[in-house]
């Protein structure tokens, strides 16, 4: 990659000094008079020498800052002594804060966040993606406890200072990295809403001092008793026979269902009275029960029947 830039040792030490001032890698390109594009790869190419001394040049400034810090400490400086102990305590956020408010390019980087969090593998993050995913996580948290007003408003003040646009932009963009696809059924909803209904309840119940405290108190229960539907009545259950297996009775006799007895007799009498051949009688007579069958004399009527005739 050729950048147009010549990484002597005062071309380096200028890099190291707009790094530790904060400039941007756009504007570092500019003051370099080289191509941005070009530069800001370089710039985040772990392995390339701008980016070494960009990185070498925040840590610097950090450190010298922090040690003029520690001197003045061990003096008996109280104000230094305090400030040390608060760049101590959010180290990791000063340390980054430039990364994580948009010191490189956000959509890529929010680009890029998608495409890992769908592949279902964070391991190929980069440095800075695990910074503003991290970030993106307190985003989206602080949001669900204390709200978007009281969340975006937090990180307009120090340590953070973001401007608000920049806040709520953050935000915005916490929320639609994990709940853009979101396919939760509305009862799981549902659930987890009366869920922390009754978890607030609980704290105003064990903080309660005054009667207005329990009246707060029994609407966030009754609330949550709603969500869940337990002020209405119970579906009735279908009748048990609905379910029960069909008994099937079988029986030769037609009074069982209904029907009327068959006069056998009479029936013999209208076979009689047929004019058809005496053979074809006693079958008709067999058919209806009223001559027992001989399996014989019909298997070889079947068989006389199921044989060629002659031409």
């Amino acid at each position: 990659m050729n950048l147009g830039l010549s990484l002597t040792e005062e071309v380096a030490k200028e890099l190291e000094n707009l790094a530790a001032l904060g400039y941007s890698l756009e504007q570092m390109a500019m003051y370099f008079d080289v191509d941005k594009v070009f530069f800001v790869q370089a710039a985040e190419d772990p392995e390339s020498k701008v980016s070494y001394y960009i990185r070498r040049g925040k840590l610097m400034a950090a450190a010298k800052e922090q040690l003029a810090l520690l001197q003045a400490t061990e003096g008996g400086n109280v104000t230094a002594s305090e400030h040390l102990a608060k760049i101590r305590r959010n180290k990791s956020w000063e340390i980054s804060k430039l990364d994580i408010f948009g010191g490189f390019d956000e959509k890529r980087l929010l680009a890029n966040l998608r495409d890992y969090i769908e592949s279902g593998s964070l391991n190929d993050l980069k440095n800075e993606e695990a910074i503003y995913l991290d970030a993106l996580l307190i985003f989206a948290g602080m949001g669900r406890k204390i709200g978007r007003r009281n969340t975006v408003a937090f990180f307009t003040k120090p340590p953070f200072g973001l401007k608000y646009a920049r806040a709520s932009e953050m935000y915005d963009e916490a929320i639609n990295l994990f709940y853009a696809d979101r396919q939760i059924e509305r009862k799981a909803l549902r659930h987890k809403f009366a869920e922390q209904l009754q978890e607030a309840a609980m704290i105003v119940r064990d903080n309660a001092a005054s009667s207005k405290d329990w009246e707060v108190y029994g609407n966030l229960i009754t609330q949550a008793s709603r969500m869940l539907g337990l002020d209405k009545d119970d579906p009735e259950k279908p009748p048990a026979e609905q379910f029960a297996k069909p008994i099937r009775f079988y029986s030769l006799n037609p009074g069982d269902v209904g029907l009327h007895s068959i006069d056998r007799q009479e029936v013999a009498r209208q076979i009689e009275s047929l004019e058809i051949p005496e053979r074809d009688k006693i079958r008709a007579r067999q058919d209806a029960r009223i001559e027992h069958i001989n399996l014989e004399e019909r298997l070889h009527e079947l068989e006389e029947d199921s044989q060629p005739e002659e031409s």
